[in-house]
């Protein structure tokens, strides 16, 4: 989960917590559900399911990681934030991101 910076709750479930993340040196953002290591066999059944599902109108599966007491599933999630505070947090960002964020402007 190196890859990024988790950011408040946005939802809990009874065995997981989603939050609000964005991959570091990136102005993209995702919803991290982290779930209870317990859970693993549903946690693969999800797994299956969300890689399984393609439609527009429909959350995309990005990847799943598994650390010493979670197992992680990063999805899409549409949301903003200002350019300046992923400034304030990374300092600088690569010119693919700035282009990306150019383009939408």
């Amino acid at each position: 989960m190196d890859r990024y910076h988790i950011y408040e709750s946005i939802g809990k479930g009874k065995h997981s917590v989603v939050y609000k993340g964005r991959e570091k040196k990136t102005i993209q953002y995702y919803a991290v559900k982290s779930v209870e290591k317990s859970q693993r066999q549903r946690v693969l059944q999800e797994v299956h399911a969300l890689r399984a599902i393609k439609h527009e109108r429909t959350l995309k599966f990005v990847v799943w990681y598994e650390t010493r007491n979670h197992l992680w599933l990063v999805l899409e999630y549409c949301v903003g934030g200002t350019l300046l505070n992923v400034l304030k947090q990374d300092g600088r960002l690569p010119e693919s991101s700035i282009r990306r964020f150019a383009v939408d402007l």
